[in-house]
């Protein structure tokens, strides 16, 4: 018997956003207020209804896949009403948006290993700023003047407001370029930026792997959580497979 193929596409909906538990893990990180005070408390809730819209059948966050255990329990705990929730965005969004669904699950997809870095990050800005002072200037300084308009901007806007900004087609094209601005670090026969930004895409092709291992129905909405400077890579690698549709996080913000 020939099989019978389905037209339908799994449909995937990137949201990019900065970390709201201000961890600080980047090289330039933004500090949020408090995202637990009634007032944005009561602007995320305006997110999540917005984001309802889409009605996803499955959370995609920011998390290490082996945590997905540990992670479970928590959003276990929280929909029997046992967890408060921190100020990570995977709780404040991913969590609640997951609950309204009443999903039994939430999909963690991170990957975060050193496999793949040849340099760490201080050894290619060190050399950088020794041989290439062009580049660590353009580098340090594109990045001290986003952060810093990022940064006055926060205090002024909304949470869907901010979230719009982050995710403007705009703004994620400007921040990658910092990447590929890193790429051209070395000398010769000396590739020192790729040997770092090489294992950011690996890193990221991992995330893109992981997804695909979640997606089991051509029915599936899947909702993706993640740190923003994730979202051109992920969004090329799913548009390029051809396997899934797209959504744009404008129709929903």
């Amino acid at each position: 018997m020939k099989q019978i193929l389905s037209k339908e596409q799994p449909i995937i909906l990137l949201l990019g956003c900065s970390h709201w538990a201000n961890h600080n893990r980047d090289v330039f990180n933004v500090q949020h207020d408090n995202m637990l005070t009634p007032e944005r408390q009561s602007e995320i809730q305006v997110c999540i209804e917005k984001l309802k819209r889409f009605q996803p059948t499955k959370v995609a966050i920011e998390v290490a896949t082996e945590q997905s255990h540990d992670i479970n329990e928590q959003y276990h705990s929280y929909r029997a009403g046992n967890f408060q929730l921190s100020a990570e965005e995977y709780h404040q969004l991913g969590f609640r948006i997951a609950a309204a669904y009443q999903h039994e699950e939430m999909y963690a997809i991170n990957w975060n290993e050193s496999l793949g870095f040849d340099y760490g990050l201080d050894v290619v800005y060190e050399f950088a700023q020794k041989h290439q002072p062009e580049i660590y200037k353009q580098l340090t300084g594109d990045g001290r003047k986003n952060l810093e308009q990022a940064q006055e901007r926060l205090s002024q806007a909304t949470v869907c407001e901010q979230l719009l900004e982050i995710n403007d087609p705009a703004n994620l094209a400007r921040d990658h370029q910092a990447y590929l601005t890193m790429a051209r670090i070395g000398t010769g026969k000396q590739y020192v930026g790729i040997g770092w930004v090489q294992g950011w895409y690996a890193r990221n092709l991992r995330i893109f792997v992981n997804l695909t291992r979640i997606i089991t129905s051509p029915y599936d909405r899947v909702l993706v959580i993640y740190g923003s400077g994730h979202i051109p890579l992920l969004h090329q690698f799913i548009h390029d497979s051809g396997l899934y549709k797209l959504d744009a996080i404008s129709t929903y913000l």
